[in-house]
């Protein structure tokens, strides 16, 4: 039996992009190309760097360089000529690799090699673009010196099953140029700056605590795919330069400047952030954090959490505020799903449909964006969840391509995985469902989404765990307390409670009436209010409650909230609130 030893290395690993999609229609054409390519370009290409193939995987493969700069160079080869190879092939069914790239301390265990530096490798490898390259920081470092090469940060990204962020940078091909940039020319972005915190203390030292600050706000906020945050780099060279905010735009092309301060007194600390849009120099949103000073680190941790999910739904609520005003036939694929979002917030039965139009028309705008799709698929599954699906099964069956389709085209965008952990909940499969949610949680744990898809996938189980759906409905409250869909957060948290007390009354008044006061709030919300108040005797605020019902769902009728919802507990709890709804059809609710 052969010992396990240890040896610094490098691993390059590599998949196919949308390997699924293009075996699905013709299997053995893109096998016999995969061949091909492994003979005349993988092969020869692992053999001229001195390295060697340790195994494959269908569609992928994991390699061994001696060192992180033949690692590079053999892989801007592969990616070069599998560009060449694949150059008269319709481009929806070209073969295109990515590619993730680490180095350091395996474990070898014969041929194979094993520990955290090949998982990162893989994880690396799933952060890539089309025809890119993503390294660890250990490779950065170790080719820093490269003069040919261009590194560029993507900052910290979580990947699965590593409990700790990891550093990334993305290698600049010529397969993928610069992927954050084309992303942002294509999509209309909304792009932001975060400036330097003024350090406000007397204090000098605290000044290493306003740039950390700083520094995790932009890692943090570089995870939302939905903006295009300046590199760490560009922010901090305006640290200690009194520059007008609108000369900062003009020299960095960005739509949003955010910055802030820091002041300690004693063993308080006061961080002060605001958001300008850059071009008129107004501040659309501003707070204040008071914290006590005990544990250093988790009060950076704690105040980078508090200010990002300040930013990142004032950008998007600003950005469907922009699109609102603008002639829909001059609107970019980016704009067009901010005001499909605005549609949803409304949650009427003419705006979801228009939402549906809207994404459909971003989609067909543009073929290679992934935003649209994973909105789709989202609202796909929230037909079903909201029960106005008259076709559970179809909206599965199209929720699911347009999900797949969004992972497809942008793995790293979380509401293409949270769109499929809620489409699979439905077809209860819940290990698959909660893969899903753990890759979106991986990739931003500050979306407040991600708590909430999280309450939708126990609400889906047989015997939901409404431990963990609780604290994920409050997560989600948390994290984003003003966000249109709000009362759903608070929705959900009555759900909970209602399925753990197998009862609908005074118990969940305390996340009812903030759903039902919210704006937004779903017909079904406005019927439970009716239920608790016919319970507690309130005859008058029973019928206020169910006409708000019926004006926000003019169609809705007792047989709808019967059989709206299709998760195993509803039958239950509607069967438990039955002589509430019974005497609300003398009150004017339609029986069919």
């Amino acid at each position: 039996m052969l010992e396990l030893r240890r040896k610094a290395t490098t691993i390059v690993a590599a998949d196919v992009v949308g390997f699924s999609r293009l075996v699905s229609h013709d299997e053995e054409e893109v096998f016999e190309r995969l061949r091909s390519i492994r003979q005349s370009i993988i092969d020869p290409a692992v053999e001229t760097g001195g390295g060697r193939v340790i195994k494959t995987m269908g569609d992928g493969i994991l390699v061994e360089f001696p060192s992180p700069d033949v690692a590079i160079s053999a892989a801007q080869a592969v990616l070069n000529a599998v560009t060449l190879h694949e150059h008269n092939i319709p481009e929806d069914a070209r073969i295109r690799f990515r590619v993730g790239i680490n180095h350091g301390s395996v474990l070898v265990d014969g041929d194979d090699v094993l520990g955290d530096v090949v998982n990162i490798a893989a994880r690396l490898e799933s952060l890539a673009p089309a025809g890119g390259i993503c390294v660890s920081r250990s490779v950065r470092d170790m080719v820093e010196t490269e003069t040919s090469l261009e590194i560029k940060s993507l900052g910290m990204q979580y990947v699965r099953n590593i409990p700790q962020p990891v550093e990334v940078w993305q290698v600049v091909t010529e397969t993928a140029p610069d992927a954050a940039l084309v992303q942002q020319r294509r999509t209309d972005r909304p792009s932001v700056l975060i400036l330097p915190f003024d350090n406000m203390s007397s204090v000098e030292e605290d000044g290493f605590l306003a740039d950390g600050i700083t520094d995790d706000v932009i890692n943090a906020l570089s995870r939302f795919r939905s903006l295009f945050v300046i590199a760490r780099g560009t922010s901090f060279s305006y640290k200690n330069r009194n520059q007008d905010i609108r000369q900062i735009a003009q020299d960095t092309g960005v739509r949003y400047v955010a910055k802030g301060s820091v002041r300690r007194a004693g063993q308080r600390l006061r961080v002060s952030a605001q958001l300008v849009e850059a071009d008129t120099s107004q501040v659309i949103w501003n707070d204040r954090f008071d914290r006590d000073i005990e544990d250093i680190f988790e009060l950076q941790d704690d105040i980078t959490r508090c200010v990002v999910t300040g930013l990142a739904p004032e950008i998007g609520a600003h950005e469907r505020n922009i699109s609102r005003r603008k002639p829909t036939e001059n609107l970019s694929a980016w704009e067009l799903c901010q005001r499909g979002l605005a549609e949803i917030d409304q949650r009427t039965t003419d705006s979801v449909r228009n939402a549906y139009g809207l994404f459909h028309a971003a989609a067909k705008a543009d073929g290679t964006y992934a935003l649209p799709h994973a909105l789709l698929g989202r609202l796909h599954a929230v037909r079903i969840y909201s029960g106005r699906s008259t076709d559970p099964a179809d909206d599965i069956k199209n929720g699911m391509y347009h999900a797949m389709r969004a992972i497809e085209l942008d793995d790293r965008l979380e509401i293409g995985h949270l769109a499929l952990a809620q489409l699979l909940m439905i077809q209860k499969r819940e290990s698959d469902a909660r893969d899903a949610l753990a890759r979106a949680k991986a990739l931003n744990d500050n979306d407040s989404f991600v708590y909430s898809a999280q309450t939708f996938v126990n609400l889906f189980q047989e015997e939901p765990d409404t431990v963990e759906m609780e604290e994920a409905g409050l997560q989600a409250v948390r994290l984003s307390p003003n966000d249109p869909l709000a009362w759903s957060f608070y929705w959900m948290l009555v759900m909970c409670v209602w399925i753990r007390d197998s009862e609908l009354g005074e118990n969940v008044r305390h996340y009812l009436e903030p759903a039902a006061r919210l704006p937004g709030a779903e017909a079904f919300v406005h019927i439970a209010v009716a239920v608790v108040a016919l319970k507690c005797g309130d005859q008058v605020e029973a019928q206020k409650a169910l006409d708000r019902a019926l004006t926000v769902r003019p169609d809705l009728t007792l047989k709808i909230i019967r059989h709206a919802f299709h998760f195993p507990k509803w039958p239950e709890l509607v069967a438990g609130v039955s002589p509430q709804l019974e005497m609300m059809l003398d009150m004017g609710l339609p029986e069919t």
